[in-house]
């Protein structure tokens, strides 16, 4: 089971832009400083700094911090969350889970180690999305465009085979995102405890899950 860095992916992202190596590296160790310190806590000293440039440097391209920030959220809204979703997407693919419950308890126990894994970047955009709700109306549009797509597919079939109840594709996905969410936020938002466990909490949700999609008898 493939977990990926949103900081790896980000930096392949920046790889690939036509921003100077001195940018990329003001946005690379700013993601990790913001996810690490909190926006509001690390200045812009300190990521000139960490990114070995001059402060000058820094606001010359970016005016601000909450210019930084926003250099950072826009790849990757438009460039990251769609490439965990294709890999994501491709790992479903790649494994044998030809049943509801072997397809949930893979998913959600992926999606569960995912966010364990990333909680401190995600911690980042989350806050920002308080902020800005195009980030939310952004992040909808791409859930949808999942859920129309493959996902919907899948979903379909296990409708059809009668393992999963006939509600609207998103209505569902919906619920398997807030049952998830309500492992994953307080590791997210809070002190994480060391003793978290993916694949039990993983199994917690998939019983829950099991009981609450089930068809109608």
């Amino acid at each position: 089971m493939q977990v990926n860095s949103v900081e790896t992916l980000f930096k392949k992202t920046l790889a690939n832009s036509k921003l100077s190596a001195k940018q990329q590296a003001v946005l690379q160790v700013s993601l990790t400083l913001f996810a690490e310190q909190g926006f509001d806590r690390t200045s812009t000293s300190e990521i000139a700094k960490a990114a070995g440039v001059s402060e000058g440097t820094v606001f010359k391209q970016f005016k601000t911090k909450e210019g930084i920030l926003q250099a950072i959220v826009n790849p990757v809204l438009a460039h990251v969350v769609p490439m965990v979703a294709t890999e994501f997407l491709d790992e479903l693919k790649t494994n044998d889970l030809n049943d509801l419950e072997t397809f949930l308890q893979y998913a959600i126990q992926d999606r569960m180690m995912f966010a364990v894994e990333n909680r401190l970047q995600i911690k980042v955009f989350a806050q920002e999305m308080s902020r800005n709700p195009n980030i939310v109306a952004t992040l909808s549009a791409k859930l949808e465009a999942m859920v129309a797509g493959e996902l919907g597919t899948a979903l379909q079939r296990f409708k059809d085979r009668g393992e999963l109840v006939d509600w609207p594709n998103m209505r569902i996905v919906r619920y398997l995102v807030g049952t998830v969410a309500s492992y994953v936020l307080p590791q997210i938002f809070f002190a994480p405890t060391a003793d978290f466990d993916a694949a039990q909490a993983s199994r917690d949700a998939l019983d829950f899950l099991m009981h609450g999609l089930a068809p109608a008898k």
